[in-house]
């Protein structure tokens, strides 16, 4: 009984059956949007079929994935500490730290300028009754120096936290927030501020910094009504001569080449999901594994990827370090090292394997320098 609670409790998260949420008018107009929804670049019939009867069924029936790595438990990932100090680049040069899940900082400096960027913000769990957050941030929230971009892939609870955009906002009242399509509404509603809405190709343009809003393979969700009528995507970040790409959540599909033709230059670093992905029966078309994590690096052509979307919420049946453990282990690379033993901030460092790719091994807190 207990276990039939716990799985009906989870499937209303999932599904995102809590409230009514306002409907943009304008969303018709989109490109992306026909039949009544968004739609993917890609065929995605099985993608939006999801109801909460199947994950119902996922959780009391299964069928389960075998673990993809042998003897796992459930060790949570390394935290490694941060202080405000750490999140700023030095001059010329851009500096991520993964703070958890798909929240990445990305801080850009330029001619004694810094830019400061936060991706999918989320600080705490996205329904604390829920969904419990593994591990806490590697730096507190009132740490962190004040956020000039958010910008926000999608309309699901663990990537659109509404408590997070509004407790930037306090920081910094001039803080711009960049939300796909069809979410002018919601962002009004919310109170959320400066907030602009994004077409698949639209760039932004800050200072030294362009922003452009770019596919994804996904859907989303927020409440009862709403289901496929908030868009969903990815961003490319350019400054300095060098280009990032976050891929938000994302199943595989055409849309990594499409992006690579598109940007027409190649990536320096991608930060790609690989973490609730099992089983896969279920997870296939929303949540790309690290298999297809590393197809689609080279679909993208991005010189180097680093692992994100795991280690911080129970969303799939993976461990907790199931996802970067599993990623490890198809890379055919004789001398791959601990993530323990890494220096938390560093550059030049990564696994790699015979196809070319090149992976960044960190754990929440680390941190990469491009210059």
């Amino acid at each position: 009984m207990i276990r039939a609670i716990q799985a009906v409790i989870f499937s209303l998260f999932l599904i995102g059956s809590a409230g009514c949420f306002p409907l943009d008018p304008d969303r018709v107009s989109s490109p992306s949007y026909k039949d009544g929804r968004y739609r993917n670049i890609a065929p995605d019939e099985e993608l939006v079929g999801k109801s909460f009867f199947s994950v119902l069924k996922w959780k009391l029936f299964g069928p389960h994935d075998p673990p993809a790595v042998k003897g796992l438990n459930g060790e949570l990932p390394l935290i490694l500490e941060r202080s405000a100090g750490d999140m700023i680049a030095a001059e010329g040069r851009i500096r991520a730290v993964w703070l958890g899940h798909s929240t990445i900082w990305i801080s850009i400096t330029q001619k004694g300028k810094t830019i400061n960027i936060l991706t999918d913000p989320i600080f705490e769990s996205p329904t604390p009754v829920l969904v419990d957050r593994w591990v806490p941030l590697p730096i507190s929230k009132e740490s962190l120096p004040p956020v000039d971009f958010a910008i926000v892939s999608h309309a699901h609870r663990d990537h659109l936290d509404r408590d997070s955009l509004r407790f930037l906002r306090s920081k910094n009242p001039n803080l711009k927030i960049l939300l796909p399509s069809g979410m002018k509404a919601f962002s009004e509603d919310e109170k959320l501020g400066l907030a602009q809405v994004q077409e698949i190709g639209q760039v932004t343009h800050h200072e030294f910094v362009k922003i452009m809003f770019l596919p994804a393979y996904h859907w989303s969700r927020m409440g009862v009504n709403d289901t496929n009528q908030y868009f969903w995507g990815s961003y490319a970040i350019e400054a300095g001569g060098k280009l990032i790409y976050f891929a938000g959540d994302t199943g595989y599909s055409i849309h990594f080449k499409e992006i690579a033709k598109l940007l027409g230059k190649p990536i320096d670093l991608a930060f790609l999901p690989i973490g609730a992905y099992k089983p896969r029966w279920f997870m296939k078309h929303a949540h790309i594994g690290p298999d297809e994590a590393l197809t689609a690096s080279l679909d993208l052509g991005a010189k180097s990827f680093a692992p994100i979307h795991w280690g911080t919420f129970p969303l799939g049946d993976d461990l907790p370090q199931e996802p970067v453990l599993d990623l490890k282990g198809k890379l055919n690379f004789p001398e791959i090292p601990d993530i323990k033993g890494l220096n938390p901030l560093y550059t030049g460092i990564s696994w790699g394997n015979k196809n070319g790719v090149r992976v960044v091994p960190w754990t929440i807190g680390s941190g990469i320098d491009l210059e």
